[in-house]
């Protein structure tokens, strides 16, 4: 109670400040008004330079707008181009913020300084990327993972494919990227979501040119997991189009992006370490003992596919009215397949057990009976992620200091390809040997030895066969509208009013496609069915040493074979007259069209509704103090969120183990019913940024404010999905009740900037976290059997802090030719007092903050004359990366450096040839559960290189 009175003593004080100094500014004012602060098309840029745009919606100024709503730094007089003018262009829009802001800017048009926008912000200080695929493709800014950072393109939310609310950067093609800004600390116009901040990818608008202006690429992309060259190459090619009319009162814009990247990625994978396993058989002591799921090594074949299409039109068709139309179309194809070959633990058939440390595992012997089989598995979980954002905005001068626009925008995106995904594995039985694990310590996975060989083609059997089941289909869709109205002042400290309404409608929905019932794996899983070689063309793959050797003698050859072959063949009386129930089984085939085809599986069906409401007010002031100009920035934001989460649920009427492979069980469900939960929160989120230049080269910088995250959506969810392995059942439910996590941010910083490329700045904020949800666990029974029950509440509060620190310097007072040479570095700190080392999170049940970590960057360049080089290398220190990985284990990523090269060469005015080089130093990913003998994953994804052509007229 005393917390809520002080919260609405804090939130009122704030809003008399705010309603007082608006009325004392507005009278200082006198009623006299000034012109409203120039748009983007107010003046002609350079030809072939592009303005750097608002960071939202027109009008709206936000902690990234000029800092006094009269004035503003004009990039458009900047010429130079290449990474000095992206450096330039960067850091003028940072001095030039209200708050904590940073920012990658493109080096021309289309051209951005890398060829994905997440590995471009990670040289942001603060940013760190999450990597999948051999691409980054998610961010965390200030130790906060990507469902805590809210991404807008040009202003707006957009649709997604993924499952949570953390934004994919990789569905963005980087060629048609202005500008991405990084707001690290809150204003009132800028949209709730972010307590980690909130990044806008700027799109270019046919206005920012003067004229006719063309620009292309034409590449190749070559990517191979030794770090070498593969032998085959794929396109890169990009095109853009823009042209104005010479009053500079109508453009169009149009580009496209076509890319192709074959990948192949190794990996090594525990499937998460199984902890409290009784050996009290083996030896009493031995009661609470930890070993790894299995052991799987696999090459993943991937063809990734990015193709996308933007276009823009402005407008303004008499003086103070600007319309403007802007849309983006993007597919991300990713086709995925992988071979790989596992040993499955069995813990019942382990005879000989010898623990370390902690209950750790260091070896183990199974018995001769084969219960522990060669598993050859093959899997398939493709992805095919279509968005679009199409937006349309309205801008119209009322008199010389009043503008009011508004802003619409309709977004959606799919992916819809969880039917054409399977799981099969086939295996052989190690009867007659006895497989030994060792553990390895902590620099290498566990290894086997003395199993059946895995190059053995003749003793083939049938285990899993599910089509569908790797992922779901997922739609999104987003409507969102915003009506802004500005009024500037010539006189007094207040400089501008700010008012905005707001709406947005998200509904995202999706279902897992499954073989109905899962019959084939019902009666197939055991092994019970023989599979001739020649039936499915099983023949032996050369893997090579996957990881560099992650697991000590992991075969580095194994059975493949042809899936569709299989499920041909599994259909016929050949293979099912082997089985036991050999009726049942073919009356369930019949039932399914005589295949394996997978179905929408409706207990799988999830769709979460949120609609958001909000209004916010905010002022802008300035003045001068003892001759040092001082900006304020003061603003409240009012926000209402209601959820409606629909789903389907079937009870569980029977669950039976199965007698050919005891470690599964299959259930028996009842009626199908539709259950629907609702949930609703209102949030008041005040602001202040303060910007005090102490000198006309050093800037001071005070911030504080409130912000929200809502919660994840699998969170949200009133499905309840089942594991039914008996040596680890669980149950999963999400919870529609939750809170949304708030943060009271408080940010403090120094930047002395001392040229147009170089600058020093340090930077502290601070966050108090409450409301984060965690995963509950409690033990429950159903129908006799044993599980694990987790659900999410919220129930943790956390201190995130920390410090960023930027230095960059361009040598120009060098002698030529070293005058072209400059660095950019950057150091980020974090911590957290729910920082706890994961034996504590397991052992306690403690709360800890996924994501946090000290990450660093370094880049040295050179620009000079037709020559551009730079050489980055980023650094990620160890980070827990999930309170509750693979088998509800803390999982923990161990430190990560990757070192880039990106090169080009100026033929002339028109074209250039560019090289563009990722991963130089062919890094690895390592992940480790709980404690550093437990390793649990490897994955290499080698080399990429880019290369080509690029012109420019």
């Amino acid at each position: 109670m005393q917390r809520t009175m002080l919260a609405l003593s804090v939130r009122n004080a704030l809003m008399a400040v705010l309603s007082a100094a608006c009325v004392i500014g507005y009278t200082n004012a006198h009623a006299q008004d000034s012109p409203t602060a120039p748009t983007n098309n107010a003046a002609a840029p350079v030809v072939g330079q592009a303005a750097t745009p608002t960071t939202l919606p027109p009008g709206a100024q936000g902690a990234s707008g000029s800092a006094d709503g009269k004035k503003a730094t004009d990039l458009n007089a900047i010429s130079v181009t290449g990474q000095l003018g992206a450096l330039s262009r960067s850091q003028a829009t940072k001095e030039d913020a209200n708050g904590v802001v940073d920012s990658v800017s493109a080096e021309e048009a289309g051209k951005f300084p890398d060829q994905n926008v997440a590995d471009a912000l990670q040289r942001v200080p603060g940013v760190s990327v999450d990597r999948g695929g051999g691409e980054s493709n998610q961010i965390t800014v200030r130790g906060f993972g990507p469902t805590f950072v809210n991404v807008l393109l040009n202003g707006r939310e957009m649709a997604t494919a993924s499952t949570d609310r953390a934004f994919n950067f990789d569905v963005l093609p980087s060629e048609v990227i202005q500008q991405a800004v990084v707001e690290k600390t809150s204003s009132a116009d800028i949209p709730a979501g972010g307590i980690g901040g909130t990044v806008n990818v700027i799109t270019a608008q046919p206005l920012d040119f003067n004229g006719f202006h063309m620009a292309g690429s034409a590449g190749a992309v070559n990517d191979n997991v030794g770090g070498g060259l593969s032998n085959k190459t794929t396109p890169d090619v990009s095109g853009m189009i823009v042209d104005s009319n010479k009053d500079h009162t109508f453009g169009w814009l149009a580009s496209f992006v076509y890319d192709k990247r074959d990948h192949v990625e190794q990996s090594v994978d525990s499937l998460g370490w199984l902890t409290n396993q009784d050996f009290s058989r083996i030896n009493p002591a031995y009661t609470s003992l930890a070993l790894p799921q299995t052991l799987q090594g696999q090459v993943t074949n991937e063809t990734r596919t990015r193709t996308s299409f933007n276009g823009a039109l402005e407008w303004i068709p008499l003086d103070g009215l600007t319309v403007k139309v802007d849309g983006l179309l993007s597919e991300y194809k990713i086709d995925s397949t992988y071979d790989a070959f596992g040993l499955y633990t069995n813990t019942g058939v382990i005879q000989s057990i010898t623990p370390g440390a902690n209950g750790t595992a260091q070896s183990y012997t199974q018995n001769a009976s084969g219960g522990m089989s060669n598993d050859y598995a093959e899997e398939s979980n493709p992805s095919d992620a279509k968005n679009y954002l199409v937006g349309a905005n309205i801008a119209y001068k009322l008199g010389e200091s009043t503008e009011i626009d508004w802003d619409t925008a309709a977004s959606k995106a799919w992916d819809k390809q969880s039917q054409n995904g399977y799981f099969v594995v086939l295996g052989t039985r190690n009867i007659g040997v006895n497989p030994t694990w060792t553990n390895n310590g902590a620099n290498n996975l566990p290894s086997w030895s003395d199993f059946l060989p895995s190059t053995d083609t003749s003793t083939l059997h049938a285990h899993v066969t599910n089509e569908g089941t790797q992922s779901p289909n997922v739609s999104d869709s987003i409507f969102q509208n915003r009506l802004h109205l500005s009024k500037s002042f010539l006189d007094g400290s207040l400089s501008q009013l700010d008012f905005g309404l707001e709406n947005s409608d998200e509904t995202k929905t999706e279902v897992t496609y499954n073989t109905p019932d899962s019959f084939g794996c019902a009666e197939y899983c055991g092994y019970v069915a023989n599979v001739p070689a020649s039936a499915v063309d099983a023949h032996v793959l050369n893997a090579g040493s996957l990881v560099n050797g992650a697991s000590p003698g992991f075969p580095s050859q194994w059975v493949v074979y042809d899936v569709n072959k299989l499920f041909a063949y599994l259909a016929t009386p050949a293979a099912y007259d082997q089985l036991p129930n050999a009726d049942a089984f073919k009356a369930q085939l019949a039932a399914n069209g005589g295949s394996f085809t997978s179905r929408p599986d409706p207990n799988t069906y999830s769709q979460i509704h949120e609609r958001v409401e909000s209004a916010y007010a905010m002022a802008n002031f300035q003045g001068d103090w003892a001759s040092m100009p001082w900006n304020l920035n003061l603003g409240m934001r009012y926000t209402t969120t209601e959820t409606t989460s629909t789903a389907y649920s079937a009870p569980i009427i029977g669950i039976a183990v199965n007698p050919n492979d005891p470690t599964n069980a299959f259930p028996t469900y009842g009626p199908l019913q539709p259950i629907s939960e609702r949930g609703s929160y209102g949030n008041w989120l005040p602001s202040a940024n303060f910007k005090l230049n102490l000198r006309d080269d050093l800037v001071f910088r005070l911030a504080a404010s409130k912000t929200l995250t809502r919660p994840d959506l699998s969170n949200l969810s009133a499905a309840v999905s089942y594991n039914f392995r008996p040596q680890n059942q669980t149950i999963s439910q999400g919870n529609v009740a939750l809170n949304p996590y708030t943060s009271k941010n408080f940010d403090t910083g120094l930047e002395w900037y001392f040229s147009d490329t170089s600058y020093l700045a340090m930077d502290l904020f601070y966050k108090k976290v409450d409301n984060f949800s965690t995963l509950i666990t409690r033990t429950t029974e159903l129908l006799g059997f044993p599980f694990q029950l987790t659900e999410p509440v919220n129930l943790n509060t956390a201190v995130i802090k920390g410090a960023e620190f930027t230095f960059n310097y361009q040598f120009k007072y060098l002698p030529s030719p070293f005058d072209g040479l400059g660095v950019a570095t950057n150091y980020t700190y974090v911590t957290s007092s729910a920082s706890i080392s994961p034996n504590v999170i397991t052992s306690t049940g403690k709360f800890a903050v996924p994501g946090i970590g000290n990450s660093a960057n370094a880049t040295v360049y050179y620009q000079k004359g037709p020559w551009e080089v730079r050489l980055a290398y980023n650094w990620r220190a160890q980070y827990l990366a999930s309170i509750a990985g693979d088998q509800g284990q803390p999982t923990t990523v161990k430190p990560y450096g990757e070192l880039d090269l990106s090169a080009s060469y100026k033929l002339n005015n028109h074209f250039s040839l560019f090289l563009d080089e990722t991963n130089l130093n062919n890094e690895t990913i390592s992940q480790y559960q709980v404690y550093l003998d437990r390793e649990s994953y490897a994955e290499a994804d080698g080399r990429t290189v880019f290369t080509g052509i690029r012109g420019t007229w």
